[in-house]
C-alpha cells in the first residue's frame, strides 16, 4: 500500500471511530479507495502546463504574424487599388485582417520531431469607397463589401513556431 492509500484508510477509520452511530454497529465497514500514482499525476500536471505555454508562445507569434500579414499586404490601406469606372468615378478597395477576429489553437503532435501544431483563423475584411478624386478617397469612410475566412497551419520545431 502506497502512503496515499494509508493515509485515506486513517482518515476514514478516525472518522468511523469517533461517529456514534458506526460505534454501536457491529458490521464490518467496507471502504473503496482509489490507487493514485503521484508520479503520473505530476507527469499529466507538467503536460498540461507545458501545451498552456506553448499556447501563449503561439498567440504572442501568432499577433506578430498577422500585423506583419496586414503590413505587407498588396492590398493594404497604404497600397489600396484604385480603379477608374466607366461613369468617371473612382473605386479604391483594400484588405484588412480583423484582429478581433483571430484565434488560435494548440495541439500536440504525434509526430517525433514536431511536438506541437498550432491553428492560427482570423478573418480578413475588404474595405471599398467609391468618389469622384482619388484624392476624396482618402477622407471617404470605407465599408466592408466582403470577409475572407483564413486559416493557417504552423508547426513548432527545433524551439521556434514555423
Amino acid at each position: 500500500m502506497n502512503i496515499m492509500s494509508k493515509t485515506v484508510l486513517v482518515v476514514v477509520a478516525i472518522f468511523m471511530l469517533g461517529s456514534p452511530v458506526a460505534a454501536s454497529e457491529t458490521a464490518p465497514v467496507k471502504v473503496s479507495y482509489m490507487d493514485v500514482d503521484p508520479a503520473a499525476a505530476q507527469e499529466q500536471v507538467l503536460k498540461t502546463q507545458a501545451l498552456a505555454l506553448k499556447r501563449l508562445e503561439f498567440e504572442v507569434f501568432a499577433k506578430s504574424k498577422v500585423q506583419q500579414l496586414n503590413r505587407n499586404n498588396i492590398f493594404s490601406r497604404s497600397r489600396m487599388e484604385i480603379i477608374k469606372q466607366s461613369d468617371g468615378t473612382y473605386l479604391a478597395r483594400y484588405h484588412k485582417i480583423d484582429n478581433s477576429t483571430m484565434s488560435v489553437k494548440v495541439r500536440r503532435s504525434q509526430s517525433g520531431s514536431i511536438p506541437y501544431v498550432g491553428v492560427l483563423s482570423y478573418k480578413e475584411q475588404v474595405f471599398e469607397s467609391t468618389a469622384n478624386t482619388p484624392e476624396q478617397l482618402e477622407k471617404n469612410l470605407f465599408a466592408v463589401v466582403q470577409i475572407i475566412p483564413n486559416r493557417h497551419i504552423f508547426s513548432y520545431q527545433k524551439g521556434t513556431w514555423k
